[in-house]
């Protein structure tokens, strides 16, 4: 598993993509040192809720993990070489184990780490609040990483369906409709965050309690990683 992650890890590092991933996991950071070096007289609670709810979660931390999690086995799928590791006598889940794991330390840590570090310039929360707006994050991009790796699995269009399910779901239905709260990542993410730090995202809609979200963000990990292997098993590879 190791030799099939450390593969994966640099064709992801490798590609094109990773320019784009660069250019998103520093935006939200460019934005909170812009605004600190200014010396912005906008709130600065406020503004942290704002780069963390609807900059990064919204946007940054989903489109990372899209564009890395469907690439992690879609790219062997569409490139017909899936069939070299399919082939080898290895159980499907010592396969899938390290594609979904990949996106998650290329994708998921910069994410949660670059967001820690753009709430702590906003000033917000001192150490506490940059920390949870880490681990809130992190426990989004994994999740989102296991979502995004079964989709590339299975579907050729899963950039597409991907890019739906962002912009349509999350950012918008999600966002505004308090009762499928229990159906979004992000609001995983962000009840992680308002757990830790009860002082965070006071601003914005309230998310579920820190346990269901941390339970809730488990389950799609675990959900997302079972259909992917089961999946692998049932593809007809050429």
């Amino acid at each position: 598993m190791a030799a099939i992650l450390s593969l994966t890890v640099r064709q992801l590092v490798g590609s094109r993509r990773a320019w784009l991933v660069a250019a998103l996991v520093g935006l939200p950071v460019l934005v909170a040192a812009l605004s600190h070096l200014a010396d912005s007289t906008a709130n600065a609670g406020e503004l942290a809720d704002n780069l963390t709810g609807t900059l990064i979660a919204s946007g940054t931390l989903p489109l990372v993990l899209l564009l890395l999690g469907t690439a992690s086995l879609g790219n062997e799928l569409s490139d017909r070489t899936l069939v070299y590791l399919t082939t080898k006598p290895l159980a499907r889940w010592h396969i899938v184990a390290p594609k979904l794991l990949a996106p998650m330390l290329v994708g998921a840590v910069p994410v949660a780490v670059g967001g820690g570090i753009a709430v702590a310039l906003t000033g917000a929360g001192g150490f506490r609040g940059a920390a949870a707006t880490g681990i809130g994050l992190l426990a989004g991009g994994v999740a989102y990483a296991a979502v995004f790796t079964w989709a590339g699995l299975a579907t050729r269009h899963a950039l597409l369906l991907g890019l739906v399910y962002v912009f349509i779901w999350e950012a918008a239905l999600a966002r505004y409709l308090d009762g499928i709260r229990y159906l979004s990542v992000r609001r995983f993410a962000l009840g992680v965050i308002e757990g830790i730090d009860g002082t965070r995202l006071t601003t914005l809609e309230r998310p579920p309690g820190v346990l269901p979200s941390a339970l809730l963000a488990g389950g799609v990990v675990v959900v997302f990683a079972l259909l992917a292997v089961r999946r692998l098993r049932r593809l007809d590879v050429p």
